[in-house]
């Protein structure tokens, strides 16, 4: 209770934050194919919610996800308004997350608020995986995974690691849970790692190897193989024929390239179609910009790690652990998808208003000098919740074409009759 009455009042800032900053995405109509298959997989669910566990459908071996798309088709139906504005609440609740795992690794309540209002304003991720149904996997994940984090933390500070604790069941529970929505399991062990490897002192020299870190990378072998044995695999751009070097260099390159549109959020959209000259102009010289953007991501990672405190580096190594699970998805790199920056922006928002508290504390005694630190993070946001507006003009542009109002009426005309395969045996 004590720690509700202490923080519930950034849970509701926050909450009011992304309402006002995205609160438009609701009144977007269904542009998405895939989010129209998931609400037909929902409507076929609704009738039978126990076919979620027989049948080969988008989320077949994932049935956490299968009822929270059923509960949510229960209250929604086919009003995509209501998917989203879920998706803002559970955004929302994840920015909270953000703040009390901030606030318990550095103990700076400001720099913590700061951190979490970047994160909840889409800065490195631009609010890319609040604007489709089927991105509640994604945002449950990522919830998912930083309440494991910060229990586990909260059981090795507060408990010693010990495996009997109330905190550590509740995280492996939790872990559990991470499991039934998608093999993300062995990014987050590499996470729980690094947080021992990091904070080896402040831990009093606990050994890095115990048995809280050796129980959960047991079960996520355990999920991995049934992943393997039962679970539905999306197929990869990578297959048998290509060597395991050029499949690892493609998969370094990645990551930067991931990195740098942090940075630089521009790529081959339509949305560069009508835009200004200037816009265009840093378009065509986007290379030699993501060159040196890349040499400067790499030096402030190697400083930081040298110079760094335990919290900063451990943030760095949050952002490049978080990127693995999607640095082998494109061959290409000449389109990159946002939402996958999503985990990964809390290292660069943590980074961000580190930075930005540090230098206002050197300015202090500068006057009103002392907030000009604010104008980068200011910019990031104004980047961010203008690049998303202007991401959601293009959804609702293409929800107004031919093909998708065809689209939307197959989807009313699937969901109001019973398919065959759902229909019970005579």
């Amino acid at each position: 209770m004590r720690i509700i009455k202490e923080h519930a009042w950034v849970f509701l800032m926050l909450l009011a934050t992304c309402f006002l900053a995205f609160g438009k995405l609701m009144n977007t109509p269904l542009w998405d194919s895939l989010d129209a298959s998931i609400l037909c997989e929902a409507n076929n669910l609704a009738k039978n919610p126990m076919a979620m566990f027989s049948h080969i459908g988008f989320y077949f071996s994932q049935p956490l996800l299968q009822l929270a798309f059923l509960w949510e088709y229960r209250f929604f139906g086919l009003n995509p308004a209501g998917y989203i504005a879920v998706n803002l609440v559970i955004h929302s609740f994840n920015s909270f997350i953000v703040y009390m795992l901030v606030h318990m690794l550095f103990h700076r309540r400001a720099m913590s608020v700061l951190a979490a209002m970047l994160f909840a304003l889409g800065v490195g991720s631009y609010g890319k995986i609040l604007m489709g149904v089927h991105h509640l996997e994604s945002l449950m994940l990522a919830g998912l995974h930083m309440l494991v984090l910060y229990f586990f933390i909260r059981n090795d500070f507060r408990r010693d690691g010990r495996i009997l604790s109330p905190l550590f069941i509740l995280g492996l529970g939790l872990f559990l849970m991470t499991g039934l929505t998608r093999t993300a399991s062995f990014s987050l062990i590499l996470t729980l790692i690094a947080y021992k490897v990091f904070f080896f002192q402040w831990r009093k020299g606990r050994a890095i190897l115990s048995k809280d870190l050796l129980v959960f990378t047991l079960v996520g072998v355990l999920f991995y193989w049934g992943q393997y044995q039962w679970g539905y695999r999306h197929p990869t751009v990578f297959d048998s024929s290509v060597p395991v070097d050029h499949f690892g260099w493609l998969s370094i390159k990645n990551i930067f390239r991931y990195l740098t549109l942090m940075f630089f959020p521009m790529q081959q959209s339509p949305i560069l179609d009508d835009t200004s000259v200037l816009v265009t102009w840093l378009f065509h010289g986007r290379t030699f910009i993501r060159f040196f953007l890349t040499l400067t991501i790499i030096s402030y990672s190697f400083f930081g790690f040298v110079f760094g405190n335990k919290a900063i580096r451990f943030f760095i190594a949050w952002t490049y652990i978080t990127l693995l699970p999607f640095s082998g998805i494109t061959a290409s790199g000449d389109w990159l998808n946002l939402s996958h920056l999503y985990l990964t922006s809390l290292g660069f928002c943590v980074i961000l208003a580190a930075g930005t508290r540090a230098t206002c504390r050197l300015l202090k005694r500068a006057g009103r000098r002392k907030y000009i630190p604010y104008l980068v993070p200011l910019a990031f946001v104004t980047a961010s919740v203008g690049l998303a507006h202007l991401l959601d003009q293009q959804h609702v542009q293409a929800a107004a074409s031919p093909k998708a109002v065809a689209m939307r009426e197959k989807m009313v005309e699937n969901c109001t009759r019973r398919p065959a395969r759902y229909q019970e045996q005579p």
